[in-house]
């Protein structure tokens, strides 16, 4: 299936994976503390989130059509959700790259770090508000709902914590504890979101405009929208397996990374369809 905005797909995925995969990482580094065994491959495996920051970036210009226009949207800051989104995006890409050389390079105390993390923590935050805030359009009706809230949220919850309890157990950081309370975390998240999904579902099939109806365009995604849910209970199983029935932490990683990919490819589908579903209240 054609997706009508790839760039867009790409950047709101990989970024709210990445706010949520902080989140996890950078809670269990302060609970660690500065003298444990494997705290400094923890910190490293960090990189993995900018990655995502930055590669979701690096799409989002293929949108704007050049990566100037985004100096140009921040003009607009405090009165364009789409200058908000860049901004706090940005900040929150600097600030935690800044946090993470900090940390990598222990060149601050711990104390300072811990403090740090949350102000990193906070700002990821502001950026997904304001990620939410662009896409709250009162003429697109399937967008400006409790709905997107949902959509946007859920990937933090779902695909976001999964990544960084992959990243834990990947730099033996993980208890068997702390992954069976991720692993039931995100269960139930996903749990709530199918339910969620299928409540939603039903409210976008009643919405009439006056040339379109949202019946039509479920229809159009009718596969992904299927493929998408049976996924997201795939990679459920697989991170429960991973937490209570693998034993040793190769296998654990091992399943938990398995778990991760099908869970990004279901978000990257669910998005898909998020921006296959923008139909206006007007006739164009």
């Amino acid at each position: 299936m054609l997706y009508p905005e790839l760039p867009l797909v790409a950047f709101t995925v990989l970024a709210q994976t990445a706010v949520g995969g902080y989140i996890i990482t950078a809670g269990r580094l302060s609970q660690l503390g500065s003298a444990a065994k494997h705290r400094q491959p923890l910190v490293l495996s960090m990189i993995v989130l900018w990655a995502f920051m930055a590669i979701g970036f690096a799409a989002s210009t293929m949108h704007l059509g050049s990566p100037l226009r985004a100096f140009n949207a921040l003009n607009r800051v405090g009165h364009s959700g789409l200058s908000n989104e860049i901004l706090t995006g940005s900040i929150f890409f600097a600030v935690g790259g800044l946090y993470w050389l900090a940390d990598l390079l222990k060149i601050v105390t711990e104390s300072v770090l811990k403090i740090a993390r949350i102000i990193v923590a906070i700002a990821g935050i502001v950026f997904m508000a304001a990620m939410i805030k662009v896409y709250l359009i009162n003429t697109v009706p399937v967008w400006d709902s409790s709905f997107t809230y949902v959509e946007f949220i859920g990937t933090v919850l779902m695909s976001g914590v999964l990544l960084g309890y992959v990243l834990l157990n990947l730099t033996q950081t993980a208890t068997a504890t702390l992954n069976t309370k991720l692993a039931i975390f995100g269960v139930c998240m996903i749990a709530i979101h199918l339910v969620i999904t299928a409540w939603q579902l039903v409210d976008i099939a009643t919405i009439t405009t006056s040339i379109q109806t949202g019946a039509e365009h479920l229809a159009v995604y009718s596969g992904s929208i299927i493929t998408r849910l049976v996924l997201l209970v795939i990679a459920g199983g697989l991170w429960l397996f991973s937490a209570f029935k693998a034993h040793q932490t190769k296998a654990i990683t091992a399943i938990s990374l398995l778990a991760f990919i099908v869970m990004f490819i279901a978000e990257l589908i669910g998005r898909g369809v998020f921006y296959g579903l923008h139909f206006t209240v007007g006739i164009i």
